[in-house]
């Protein structure tokens, strides 16, 4: 279905720069790293030493990464210091000064879900980076991402972690992988590339893979696109349980045509039913806010609060009903990992979803997943 834009007269105002509060990073207590990223990481080593012709050397770290995966057997996360102290020992043996940007395509092309969450062309540049920037919160704790947002340029700002040793392997993995994912959708390279680190080599190497030649020794590790930052005015009440996360314009309008489109076949036009289908809708860009909700069926929040109301029901008995039933259905699927599940569900971690399923189901999710099948109503 072809998307039409839609007038909308009361919330079309498109925010400067001032309006936004800066936006500060959080860092997690005890940073790790999900267990999935680093068996990308290590099938990527695999790959890239047989497309150097260099398979034979995969040879001499091979018990490594073998004891790695025992270690790591049943464990959801591992330590994000003991990963980058591996990679600067893999690096050494190979003689590899720039390992992590050298895996990084390989990495984030050969993780099962990346191209799933990723491969969102019909996403604007804001919106994008904004789930990015979820995903690798939930991912690893290495780094705090924020954005950065003016008239004309949108920047991902990695903040590494204050109290842990963090491997410029782990630091220039990441963002060639962010440019590298770009590149794949949207065809275009950054404006500009900061790292906090210097470089290592030939800095050739660095414009090859990044596409540009970055700035190092910077004050912050930071990749900047030319991007009109189209941000939604949204209501200025916000509850104590809202977490205003705003979306651009375009997607917004998409959104919001679906479901009056989706209204328009439904034989119900109960508030609880459309409220549900745009719950759906945006779990996977962050947790939906009430006053998201409301803007898009183009009333208050507070007479949203009051329709729902009528009919049993609230805003937070519904994102919690939608989250136990998706949750449900991707637990059956070995193929998504908590990481993935608790991104798909709007989760700022998934240490948060963990305990929110517990509490829903008095069961963690890999005692609920290890009774799928014929055993699951």
């Amino acid at each position: 279905m072809e998307l039409q834009a839609i007038d909308f007269d009361e919330s079309s105002l498109t925010l400067s720069e001032s309006d936004f509060a800066p936006e500060l990073p959080h860092f997690s207590e005890e940073p790790t790293v999900a267990t999935e990223t680093v068996k990308s990481h290590l099938l990527a080593l695999e790959n890239y030493l047989e497309s150097a012709n260099r398979e034979s050397e995969y040879l001499s770290v091979r018990r490594m990464v073998e004891r790695l995966l025992e270690a790591f057997s049943g464990q959801c996360r591992v330590s994000a210091e003991s990963v980058g102290r591996n990679l600067d020992l893999v690096s050494d043996w190979l003689g590899e000064p720039r390992l992590g940007l050298s895996l990084a395509p390989f990495s984030s092309r050969s993780h099962p879900h990346l191209d799933f969450f990723f491969r969102q062309s019909h996403l604007g540049l804001f919106d994008y980076c904004r789930m990015l920037k979820r995903y690798l919160a939930i991912t690893t704790d290495v780094f705090s991402v924020t954005l950065e947002r003016s008239d004309s340029q949108l920047a991902l700002v990695f903040h590494p972690h204050p109290d842990i040793y963090i491997s410029r392997h782990q630091t220039e993995g990441v963002v060639a992988s962010v440019c590298d994912a770009v590149l794949g959708i949207y065809a275009i390279t950054p404006d500009a590339i900061q790292f906090s680190t210097s470089p290592e080599g030939d800095v050739a190497d660095y414009s090859r893979v990044l596409g540009r030649l970055p700035e190092f020794n910077a004050s912050a590790t930071r990749i900047v696109f030319s991007s009109s930052v189209d941000v939604r005015h949204q209501y200025g009440e916000l509850s104590q349980d809202d977490d205003p996360s705003p979306l651009s314009e375009q997607a917004f309008r998409a959104i919001r045509t679906l479901e009056l489109s989706h209204c328009q076949r439904s034989v119900s036009e109960r508030w609880t039913e459309r409220c549900r289908f745009l719950i759906e809708l945006l779990l996977s860009t962050g947790e939906p806010s009430k006053t998201l909700i409301a803007e898009l069926l183009a009333v208050t929040p507070r007479t949203l609060q009051r329709r729902l109301a009528d009919e049993g029901t609230g805003h937070r008995e519904l994102l919690n009903q939608v989250r136990e039933d998706k949750a449900k259905e991707y637990l059956r699927s070995e193929d998504l990992s908590l990481d993935d599940i608790a991104f798909l569900l709007g989760f700022k971690d998934t240490a948060v979803f963990y305990r929110a399923f517990k509490q829903w189901t008095r069961m963690t999710p890999g005692e609920y997943r290890a009774l799928r099948g014929e055993y699951l109503v």
